[in-house]
């Protein structure tokens, strides 16, 4: 290892969108922030280049907003600070969750045109402190941004991370590029080992010695400097620039005390790396974040925004087509993607809210927290009801409507359970805004009970019936209920131990279904395409059984159960799980159980006394016309403030070496192959589905409302290096949760309700599996036509080509035609077309991120091709395709 002759250090403020302060407030003061670091440029600005004060720019959003205010003198200090290296830019907006999805995490990209533009500045690098990793594809999407160097600081506490830090490595994206990456050390360590709050240059060199004894021995550490970042202490986030810091480093240079300690930028780090590129290791698969089971504080918020988004697309792939002119509707569109991202942003709340949950100041951040995702979903309603009206033809008021109109905005086929909502077919006066207020936004089942058959929509469609033409759907005979038999007990009837006869049964095409009427278990489900029994039949669990997990009383009840806090300086970058034993509890009392018939389907309902809440229900619905299982599990929760999760397990009759996927921003990921050493194996945050198989059949798990997943067991806290895979594991769908000791909510008491979907397979297919993804995300929009004189069904663009998928469609940022992303599922190149029904095609193009042209590469091209365009995709590619339509 080379001799560390300097020492970099990188000063900034970490950016926590709450925490420190309420939300509002620190917003303003992370602008008076960048006030404040260009007049400390100014006044450093002769200073020799060794001791200039040097200021980064963590996140961008608050200097998207400090632009929005700012004086063109100031922006033209700005730029003379950003020319001459004393102030820097990230391309990062700010600190994204595994919530994210992909759609966002491109447009959280975008704002990097604005900040060249205005700052006239070339932005190259991004960092991400604090947080546990980042998805996948957003590596590859920041190259696809101009951003070739990234940093992570993270923070250890309650986490993970590729070891050993601090180093470099090429971080290998799916498409097979490398992002250069600098995994850096937890934010803000400079201050705490030189203590530099103390003011002595004696103090500083004793700290920097200590900090460089982690350097001996290290043969892979190929650099002369080391590199730590640095806070205004004891503000370790949202803090200003220090003041004194400047001089009393160069006071400390000055002294030539063996070894030099300088203000460094993002890019003045990445010039001293770059030369080393090529002998860095490499390293490819997926950042998974060790955090985000916090997002199981506020699951019933959580839901509320994945709807949102799911709205948000819908009415943007609707928009890009049919595109408005209207400024109220493109800046409403703007409005709704940034509380969809301030939403999905690392920060929950302020740092008591465990600790002291009644204080004021827990209440206020919280439900500016809240407000986030309560906005983007009433936001994304109105986008999406203005533009179904608008497909629809609808007069802003009516009489009656002749039709019902259904729109698929989703790149999977789906069959529809036709119902009406009751407002449908009442007389009188009809209103567009009461319209648009009863899209099924948040809703399952608003409508009646009554089917009028099942409806066929294909990718992108839409189709209107006429009203007077729907009749009534028989009930189907492609499935039989069995309520079993009792000794003189009626059906549903809770019964004794030796009152059984029979158990009561359901079959559909694709599945038998049996349940033991004494204790409210399915005691077997078989795959009848296969004959695999589903279920491990031996274990104590039984399908989706609810799991209460908290600390065993035995041991300590709080959450330095599994997390004790006494790190000291010496373990900073050692993560500190603790060894804590679990306690699980299930139901205690079948109250209730029915089975419901439907035209199409069969519903059973469980109703449990539980631990952890005040009732329980569980509904399973198996089809006629689709082979998944659809879970919605509903509950009151107890007001509790001890640690505890709340789980629905899936023990499977698995062989033993399974393998599982997950998808992260819509990348499906392989457990172990496709994670980077030392990321999160204790759970995993779904975009949609999570897949676990063995070589011969498989179980899919759709998560529409609920992201977190564990996997062959209970092992939250248990810092896996690598999953064992023992037989008959069992899948963890994990809806809530409050195990965090700082920021997340402590408590989320009443109800709750998370919907699931269920997909049993045999052996495993990337592309089938990604297709039952998108297929239990999808959601089907169903409002009215007013003017129906007759049946129709169309299609707003159509794709053809086997493994391509084509998401996350919107007007192009320009104006200029449409903009789409073809991604390419599986690990073999692919083609295919691209497809405008009854329209013509002016061009076609591929394009950036940030919407930029760009040639053909190994990674895809994009032809026009009469009325088609035609798109090659490399393995795992995805692809920005622009399209200019006649109008």
């Amino acid at each position: 290892m080379p001799e560390i002759r300097e020492l970099l250090v990188l000063h900034h403020s970490h950016f926590d969108i709450g925490y420190t302060h309420n939300q509002p407030t620190l917003l303003r003061w992370q602008q008076h922030y960048i006030d404040q670091a260009l007049d400390m440029c100014e006044q450093t600005e002769a200073w020799d280049e060794r001791d200039k004060f040097r200021w980064t720019c963590e996140s961008s959003y608050p200097v998207l907003q400090w632009l929005q205010h700012a004086s063109e003198a100031d922006k033209a200090r700005f730029k003379k600070f950003l020319a001459n290296g004393q102030m820097a830019l990230s391309g990062s907006l700010l600190h994204h969750t595994p919530l994210a999805g992909a759609a966002q995490l491109r447009r959280s990209l975008r704002h990097i045109d604005t900040l060249e533009r205005e700052l006239d500045t070339k932005v190259t690098t991004a960092i991400h402190h604090d947080i546990n990793g980042v998805p996948w594809p957003y590596a590859q999407m920041m190259l696809d941004s101009g951003i070739d160097f990234f940093i992570m600081g993270i923070n250890i506490h309650m986490g993970g991370l590729p070891r050993p830090r601090p180093n470099a490595f090429n971080w290998n994206v799916p498409d097979g590029r490398n992002l250069l990456t600098y995994n850096g050390e937890h934010y803000s360590l400079f201050g705490q080992y030189a203590d530099v709050h103390i003011d002595s240059t004696d103090e500083i060199e004793r700290g920097v010695n200590e900090y460089l004894k982690r350097f001996e021995g290290r043969d892979d550490y190929l650099f002369d400097f080391a590199y730590l970042t640095v806070t205004n202490i004891p503000l370790y986030d949202n803090n200003p620039p220090d003041q004194t810091l400047p001089a009393l480093l160069k006071r400390f240079n000055d002294e030539d005390r063996g070894i030099t300690i300088r203000y460094v930028t993002p890019e003045q780090l990445r010039e001293r790396v770059l030369p080393y590129q090529a002998q860095l290791a490499t390293e490819r698969g997926d950042w998974t974040d060790y955090w985000n089971f916090g997002s199981g504080s506020s699951a019933r918020e959580g839901r509320i925004a994945r709807r949102a988004k799911s709205a948000l697309q819908t009415a943007e792939l609707v928009n890009a087509v049919l595109p408005e002119t209207d400024s109220v509707y493109r800046s409403t569109t703007a409005d709704a993607w940034e509380q969809v991202c301030l939403y999905d942003e690392h920060t929950w709340g302020w740092w008591g809210s465990v600790i002291l949950p009644d204080a004021p100041e827990a209440g206020i951040q919280f439900g500016h927290k809240q407000h986030m995702a309560w906005q983007a979903n009433s936001l994304a309603s109105y986008l999406l009801g203005r533009k179904l009206e608008t497909l629809a033809g609808n007069p802003l008021q009516s009489g009656p409507p002749a039709g019902v109109m259904l729109v698929n905005g989703s790149n999977v086929p789906v069959d529809y359970d036709l119902r009406l909502h009751p407002r449908a077919t009442q007389p009188g006066n009809h209103l567009r805004s009461d319209r648009m207020h009863r899209l099924m936004v948040n809703e399952d089942h608003t409508h009646t009970e009554q089917s009028f058959g099942v409806v066929h929509l294909p990718p992108f469609s839409w189709r209107t019936l006429r009203i007077a033409d729907l009749e009534p759907a028989a009930e189907s005979q492609l499935i039989t209920v069995d309520h079993g038999e009792v000794h003189g007990v009626h059906p549903g009837a809770i019964v004794g131990f030796d009152d059984i006869v029979r158990p009561a049964r359901i079959e559909t095409p694709s599945h038998i279904c049996e349940i033991d009427q004494r204790s409210g278990r399915i005691t077997s489900l078989v795959d009848k395409a296969t004959g695999w029994q589903v279920l491990d039949q031996s274990s104590e669990y039984t399908l989706f059984q609810y799991v209460q997990e908290s600390v065993d009383p035995s041991q300590l009840t709080n959450r330095a159960a599994y997390f004790p806090r006494d790190v000291d300086k010496g373990n900073l970058s050692i993560s500190a799980w603790a060894e804590w034993r679990r306690r699980h509890r299930s139901f205690d009392k079948l109250v209730d159980w029915r089975i419901d018939r439907a035209a199409h389907s069969a519903t059973l309902v469980f109703r449990f006394e539980a631990p952890g809440v005040e009732w329980l229900e569980q509904k399973f619905t198996f089809f006629d016309y689709q082979p998944q299982i659809d879970v919605v599990v509903s509950y009151n929760k107890d007001d509790t403030l001890t640690p505890e999760g709340t789980f629905l397990a899936l023990p499977l009759n698995l062989e033993q070496g399974w393998g599982a996927h997950y998808d992260t921003a819509g990348q499906l990921t392989e457990v172990d192959a496709e994670q980077l050493h030392g990321v999160c194996r204790d759970f995993v945050t779904v975009d949609s589905v999570f897949d676990i198989h063995d070589g011969a059949h498989g179980v899919a798990l759709g998560c529409p409302d609920a992201p977190l997943v564990q996997f062959g067991e209970f092992s939250f806290g248990r810092e896996r290096q690598s999953v064992p895979r023992e037989a008959n594991p069992v899948v963890l769908a994990w809806p809530m949760n409050n195990y965090w000791d700082t920021n997340f909510p402590g408590r989320q008491p009443g109800f709750a309700e998370f919907r699931y979907s269920l997909h049993t397979h045999g052996s495993f297919d990337a592309r089938q599996v990604a297709e039952f993804g998108a297929r239990a995300a999808a959601r089907v929009y169903n409002t009215v036509q007013i003017e129906c004189t007759a049946n129709a069904e169309g299609s707003l663009f159509e794709v053809v080509g086997d493994g391509i998928a084509v998401s996350d469609v919107s007007a192009a940022a320009d104006g200029n035609g449409l903009v789409l992303w073809a991604h390419n599922v599986g690990a073999v190149a692919t083609s295919g077309e691209i497809r405008f029904p009854g329209r013509g095609l002016v061009a076609a193009e591929r394009v950036d991120v940030r919407e930029r042209p760009l040639g053909a590469d190994e990674r895809g091209s994009v032809e026009a091709s009469g009325h088609a365009v035609r798109v090659a995709l490399g393995a795992h590619a995805t692809v920005g395709v622009r399209v200019a339509l006649q109008l």
